[in-house]
């Protein structure tokens, strides 16, 4: 009868399953638990909560990502480009991937080792160009989503090897609220000291035996987070993944990378939904920003073109149009504050407000601007110190030859605190339930 090392091990690679055995022994058969949350925008601000999914839901069904290998894992003839990813309307629901050239002449199924040729605009070549990129042995490349063109391959001899995934948007997966993974955890730790905090700031690798295949299908709204505490009690940490290491195939070991949550952000993170009362955290105009796109006028007039969503918070992968609104420098006008009946502060503030805008042509960002200018008009919620003017911003990006439709423009802008406020409790009326997980309905 086998052992548990050698059923854990079957169908593993021998050097993978010498390392698992290794694995194992220095972290004495270590498991780590992970516990599934999901993410609530609050409405008036844009601030993210993660909320814990009870255990007793045990799964999720929700729209995710499936994994699937690309449309070829070698090339035929030498210098003939191979297609490994649709495109057309295929490639809308393709969300990434990655290609990646093994390292030894083995796996590549060649005598010697060579590069791999990519290009996400058409046909590749068998050297680089200006679209073409070589990918050396042992590297990789990520697939952008939504590659209309496809992505392609080539090289330079018949049959090379190479690993395609990819990223595919489907409408329902279902998810465990509790994953176990077996594998051993590294961690480093330093301590930031900052004008406004001293915080522990702790690296987490976890090393796992095998492929944690929720990880790969969550959702941008979904996130499996960990609690662990060392065996000494000495160290507690909380902590989720932001990226996978690069895979040796014949290795057959995962590594997982993230930092460890920090003590300034444990608010965020909200362990009982129904001890969770979310308020107004931000104290700028920023609920008079997000609440604007509403405002549709009674009479023939512009409208907001473009969501807009709170800077450093927006969804992740967005695709354009959209705006993120920052908001810098707010300063009191007068000499002191108001107070009003319930002792709440009313000052007269200035702010400077830039609006990035991503996808939009001249018409549209001209049409934006001149919404916010009527809705000063038709509200007076917030006054216009000055003319704004759209600016067009370079971001680009190598591996294409293109820069993102990209502009900016200033808002220097005064608003009363109390209709901020006004505001807020308007936009509590529309979304005060927006919060209540499906699970306590």
């Amino acid at each position: 009868m086998p052992s548990i090392s050698e059923a854990l091990n079957s169908g593993k690679p021998p050097l993978g399953a010498a390392l698992a055995d290794g694995v194992r022994t220095l972290s004495a058969d270590q498991t780590l638990n992970f516990s599934l949350y999901k993410r609530y925008v609050f409405p008036l601000d844009g601030m993210n909560y993660w909320i814990r999914i009870p255990s007793s839901a045990n799964n999720v069904t929700t729209p995710g990502i499936q994994l699937n290998p690309g449309l070829a894992s070698q090339t035929t003839d030498g210098g003939a480009a191979i297609q490994v990813s649709p495109g057309g309307i295929g490639a809308l629901t393709i969300v990434g991937g990655t290609i990646f050239n093994p390292l030894s002449a083995t796996d590549q199924g060649l005598a010697t080792a060579e590069p791999l040729y990519v290009d996400f605009t058409g046909p590749a070549y068998s050297h680089e160009t200006t679209t073409t990129r070589e990918v050396m042995s042992g590297a990789n490349i990520s697939i952008p989503p939504n590659c209309t063109n496809g992505a392609w391959v080539n090289s330079p001899s018949d049959h090379h090897k190479f690993s395609v995934i990819l990223q595919k948007s489907v409408p329902s997966v279902t998810l465990p609220t509790d994953v176990e993974v077996e594998g051993s955890l590294h961690y480093s730790s330093r301590v930031d000291q900052d004008e406004d905090a001293t915080v522990d700031s702790n690296t987490v690798i976890f090393t796992s035996l095998t492929e944690v295949q929720p990880f790969n299908q969550i959702g941008p709204d979904y996130l499996y987070i960990c609690h662990y505490t060392s065996p000494d009690g000495g160290t507690n940490l909380i902590f989720a993944f932001s990226s996978r290491g690069r895979l040796y195939e014949q290795a057959d070991l995962y590594h997982y990378a993230g930092t460890a949550l920090k003590s300034r952000h444990v608010t965020q993170i909200i362990e009982d939904v129904t001890q969770f009362s979310p308020t107004l955290v931000v104290s700028n105009s920023l609920p008079i920003w997000l609440n604007m796109p509403n405002y549709i006028p009674p009479y023939p007039g512009f409208t907001c073109p473009i969501p807009l969503y709170p800077s450093y918070l927006v969804d992740d992968n967005l695709p354009p149009p959209f705006g993120s609104v920052h908001i810098e420098k707010t300063e009191s006008l007068e000499m002191g504050s108001a107070f009003g009946p319930t002792m709440q502060q009313d000052q007269l503030c200035s702010e400077l407000v830039r609006i990035h805008l991503y996808g939009c042509d001249n018409l549209t960002a001209s049409n934006f601007l001149a919404f916010v200018e009527q809705y000063s008009l038709d509200w007076m919620k917030l006054g216009l110190s000055h003319t704004p003017a759209i600016r067009d911003e370079k971001l680009t990006q190598p591996e294409f030859k293109v820069i993102a439709q990209r502009k900016i423009i200033e808002f220097d802008i005064n608003y009363r605190q109390k209709v901020v406020r006004d505001e807020t409790r308007q936009f509590i009326l529309h979304a005060k339930v927006q919060w209540i997980p499906q699970w306590l309905i």
